[in-house]
């Protein structure tokens, strides 16, 4: 007998949590009490509940896949993106150095374009390539620190020729255009015998320098580069070539040069753009 009251009133508590009583919604106008919905039984209610947990259920795996298809669209897009960052610095980087090279010719050509007004003097013999001070940085300061004589600085801007320009031209585009290294080499050393006074001189014993560099012939790349400091101590290439001569100097394992060419450079050209790595390198060094 116990057993069924209590199933009774079990029955009784289901009956009342299933149907709930009505709820009146004051904020309504009129103040009319909304009822919600009745259901005619506990499995109807039931049901109802089921709809409801799996109507959401199909609603959170839809938004799983929406969230999951946007995942993988943003995650391509981040590819493109980074693709296009890299081929867009690689176009930057390209320009920069077509920029670098123009800015290169036009000093070269507004240098010589200044003093075409100037009378030609005559200008002092060039040094042969048996006295330059090769591997001695000492004799490279003193023969860097002298100061230049009107005549020198004369001889230094003597205007070019169109021939001697077109010579200078097609010897830098056989290294820029061409790729033709072996080429270029002896076009630049025809060019400086032809044209020993050029305003081209300086620049193009750096272009030997930077070829005889890349053959690794490092005596004679270190030969152009100290000619370059020694005769021509005012061009725009004397600070970068000696910084070249202190790479060439740390790759011998010579710290001390490498020093002595990091320390001219410094005090010599500290505006100049190698002037700060070479800062850089006195740290370290």
């Amino acid at each position: 007998m116990k057993k069924y009251l209590v199933t009774a009133l079990s029955v009784i508590s289901i009956a009342s949590w299933a149907d709930p009583a009505p709820v009146a919604d004051l904020s309504r106008a009129g103040g009319g009490a909304i009822q919600t919905p009745k259901y005619a039984s506990t499995a109807d209610r039931i049901a109802a509940l089921e709809r409801i947990v799996e109507a959401r259920a199909n609603a959170q795996v839809a938004m799983q896949q929406q969230v999951s298809a946007l995942l993988d669209e943003v995650s391509e897009l981040r590819g493109i993106t980074e693709m296009h960052s890299y081929k867009l610095e690689e176009i930057l980087q390209q320009q920069r150095n077509i920029y670098q090279e123009i800015d290169r010719r036009l000093g070269t050509a507004a240098a010589s374009g200044s003093t075409t007004a100037t009378p030609t003097t005559p200008s002092i013999p060039t040094i042969p390539a048996e006295q330059a001070p090769i591997g001695n940085p000492a004799a490279l300061v003193n023969a860097g620190s002298e100061p230049q004589t009107a005549e020198t600085a004369a001889s230094a801007e003597v205007s070019s020729s169109p021939s001697e320009s077109e010579a200078y031209e097609s010897a830098v585009n056989l290294v820029l255009k061409d790729r033709a290294y072996d080429a270029a080499i002896p076009a630049f050393e025809n060019f400086v015998r032809t044209y020993p006074d050029s305003s081209y001189a300086p620049n193009s014993y750096y272009w030997l320098g930077q070829l005889f560099f890349t053959k690794n012939e490092l005596l004679k790349a270190k030969a152009q580069f100290e000619r370059v400091v020694a005769q021509f101590p005012q061009s725009a290439k004397a600070a970068d070539s000696l910084s070249k001569l202190g790479q060439l100097a740390e790759k011998e394992g010579d710290v001390a040069a490498a020093k002595q060419f990091y320390q001219l450079l410094v005090s010599k050209y500290p505006q100049a753009k190698p002037a700060k790595a070479a800062k850089a390198k006195l740290e370290t060094l």
